[in-house]
């Protein structure tokens, strides 16, 4: 081998270390950025092994493309402050970070937006902090899903379908912020949702809703044009609520302290 040829042959070496090093922080952490994503193949983006990934610059996936698919379980995905922007969509099937029917999922710390949906996790997920906004829908989340902290607001889907957050089944949704969606703000299907400390303005039918049984809906803030708290059933309980909507309250049952338009009810 020549010495040009021996050059070149360790500088390419070098350059692929150094792109595996890039990609993968202290601690066992892999980085995820606009480069690495188009060195594995562009978008989207395929998790396909436990552990823990990050952002370390922006992602702008391209048109009709998710940003991320998630295939194993106890992933942790952090955007790191970064965000994750879609070309704008109302279609469902373009989604930010796609973990559907994947269990042990977290997501963290970042911006999702310009998808026909945010994003979604399996049963047992964590969506944390995580700021969806245009988005056709905001966070889907599976059964017993933790949803906290989280701002999704100014769904872009219909008035019939959008949403900020959705839940099938006893998640904890709390401490969110869940503003100008066109459906509902909050929305559990199933059964024992425990829905708490949340703010819902200006979203169009429903402010927060549980169409299953024995849902908890507490110490919320809900003013929207539409109906403020909906419950199926009188086993979901409410309590400590504001609430100035143009119904407040459809079906459940009061355990006191809720305020509607400044009188106790």
């Amino acid at each position: 081998m020549t010495g040009n040829a021996w050059a070149a042959a360790v500088f390419a070496t070098v350059a692929v270390l150094g792109l595996s090093a890039s990609a993968r922080a202290a601690g066992g952490t892999i980085e995820i950025n606009q480069a690495v994503v188009t060195a594995s193949g562009g978008f989207p983006y395929k998790i396909t092994a436990a552990g823990s990934y990050r952002l370390s610059g922006n992602l702008t996936p391209p048109t009709s493309t998710n940003a991320i698919n998630v295939t194993a379980a106890n992933v942790t995905v952090d955007l790191n402050g970064f965000s994750i922007a879609g070309p704008g969509s109302s279609n469902d099937t373009v989604i930010g970070i796609d973990a559907a029917g994947i269990a042990d999922v977290t997501v963290e710390n970042g911006t999702v937006t310009g998808f026909g949906l945010g994003a979604q996790v399996g049963f047992f997920g964590i969506v944390r902090n995580l700021h969806a906004d245009m988005n056709g829908n905001g966070i889907h989340a599976a059964n017993n899903t933790l949803v906290e902290g989280c701002t999704a607001n100014n769904a872009t889907s219909t008035p019939t379908t959008g949403f900020g957050i959705y839940c099938a089944a006893a998640c904890t949704i709390s401490g969110n912020t869940t503003n100008g969606d066109p459906f509902a703000g909050i929305q559990c299907t199933g059964n024992f949702c425990n829905i708490t400390g949340n703010t819902a303005i200006a979203n169009g039918a429903f402010g927060i809703e549980c169409l299953g049984s024995g849902c908890l809906i507490s110490g919320n803030t809900i003013a929207n044009s539409g109906i403020g708290i909906f419950a199926s059933d009188n086993t979901s309980g409410y309590g400590g609520n504001i609430l100035n909507n143009s119904m407040n309250v459809s079906g459940g049952t009061s355990i006191g302290n809720n305020l509607c338009g400044g009188s106790a009810c």
